[in-house]
């Protein structure tokens, strides 16, 4: 017998009797007009993208799935019955990822189907993670001629528990079971998986059209974000701190926040109290929703706005109101300065470490400007706000030079006094 992907599933006591298989396929009613004339859903531009990730057979061992045959030039009557003898294990996802797809555009969803030749080059990445877990399964196959392992006949049923995660949101949205039926026999010239993929992409029809799938996938805004006047973001520009920046540390530490995004996490601050966050354009790459931490313990879930991949520069608005703003600096930045960084290093639990240093001079690298500073900088800090003494905003943390895994103590800041000539804003 020819070894397939489902046949980690060893092929136990021969029998020879001839068609129709002992396993007859679960009882499913069909969808009515899936191909013909599917239905096509309306999205909001916030609809979440989604991505096929893994597929899991879910059934113990011993368990009796279907039945094998094998023949000579057409005949299928050495049957052996297939039975799981490993228990649990993952399906080759790529073969059922075009499939994933396909079920989901015909019915309008969004999801990430574009390969990413080159790192960071997607414009969006899958904001929710797709899990299939196969907890029921009939697989009936005939290779009428042994010496050929791609062409087959067969039937197929399965059970599946879906899974829908967020990478945003670092948890399970949805768990919803759907089933899926070849409902009779068809051919197959790619061995097995041409007979399992109808019964899955039956399955996914069915998954498509639900309801709590298509909440999950596009949910209603709790409150609604601030839109753009025009063609760019209005600022009400916030009165520059007076004092130290010790005594305006309090307001400080309700402006600045860490902001994670599909890819990963870094800093922001808040520049309006309408909810307008600025942050490093590579924290948020690939994604269009963000979650922002304030570091005084506000929660927000807000949209990119706006992004300059020249001036790594991305401005957030949240479904947020009621924030405590940072004020921007007018000042030029001056060299011996003293400034501070605020951000979350490494890990959340470190949000709002404050470091010190002074400005060691101002950069111009590849026709930009940049601030250099010897204030200490780590992973996660990108996107936080560097602070003149009163604790006004000067710059957008970028990064530090590094020798291994050890600091330099050469550091770069994005200046703002040119923020609106990258990204779409203006001051009132």
């Amino acid at each position: 017998m020819p070894q397939r992907a489902l046949t980690v599933a060893v092929l136990v006591s021969a029998l020879a009797c001839a068609t129709p298989y002992k396993k007859e396929l679960p009882a499913v009613a069909p969808l009515q007009g899936p191909v013909a004339a599917p239905a096509v859903y309306t999205f909001s531009e916030r609809a979440r993208q989604s991505r096929l990730t893994a597929i899991v057979f879910d059934l113990p061992a011993g368990y009796r799935y279907g039945e094998a045959a094998a023949g000579y030039y057409g005949g299928c009557r050495e049957k052996q019955p297939l039975v799981n003898t490993k228990g649990r294990f993952s399906f080759d996802t790529e073969k059922y990822v075009d499939l994933f797809n396909g079920v989901m555009k015909k019915h309008g969803y969004p999801v990430e189907d574009l390969t990413e030749m080159f790192h960071d080059s997607k414009d969006r990445v899958a904001d929710l993670q797709i899990g299939a877990r196969i907890i029921e399964a009939t697989l009936n196959e005939c290779y009428p001629d042994h010496r050929n392992d791609l062409k087959a006949t067969g039937n197929a049923y399965l059970k599946i528990e879906w899974s829908v995660y967020s990478t945003l949101e670092k948890r399970v949205l949805l768990t919803i079971t759907t089933e899926g039926s070849t409902y009779r026999e068809v051919e197959s010239s790619i061995g097995e998986a041409g007979i399992i993929r109808p019964a899955f992409a039956d399955a996914l029809e069915r998954l498509a059209t639900s309801p709590k799938y298509r909440d999950v996938v596009d949910p209603p805004r709790k409150t609604e974000i601030a839109q753009a006047t025009g063609s760019r973001i209005r600022i009400k520009r916030v009165q520059e701190f007076s004092g130290d920046l010790k005594s305006n540390i309090e307001s400080i530490k309700k402006a600045v926040a860490t902001v994670t995004a599909n890819r990963g996490s870094g800093s922001g601050f808040v520049i309006s109290a309408d909810g307008t966050v600025v942050t490093a354009e590579h924290v948020v790459s690939g994604s269009r929703l963000v979650k922002v931490l304030i570091a005084s313990g506000q929660e927000c879930y807000g949209e990119v706005a706006a992004a300059s991949k020249q001036r790594d520069l991305a401005i957030i608005r949240l479904d947020c109101s009621g924030l405590m703003p940072l004020p921007l600096s007018r000042q030029k930045v001056v060299e011996g300065g003293e400034v501070f960084a605020v951000g979350t290093p490494l890990s959340e639990k470190l949000q709002f470490s404050v470091t010190k240093g002074v400005v060691s001079g101002i950069r111009k690298i590849d026709e930009l400007d940049y601030i250099q500073s010897d204030v200490t900088v780590l992973p996660g800090s990108s996107g936080g706000p560097l602070l003149d003494s009163k604790g006004n905003v000067v710059g957008v943390t970028l990064g530090g030079l590094r020798q291994g895994s050890s600091p330099l103590g050469v550091n770069f800041f994005i200046p703002l006094t040119d923020m609106d000539k990258y990204v779409p804003v203006e001051f009132e």
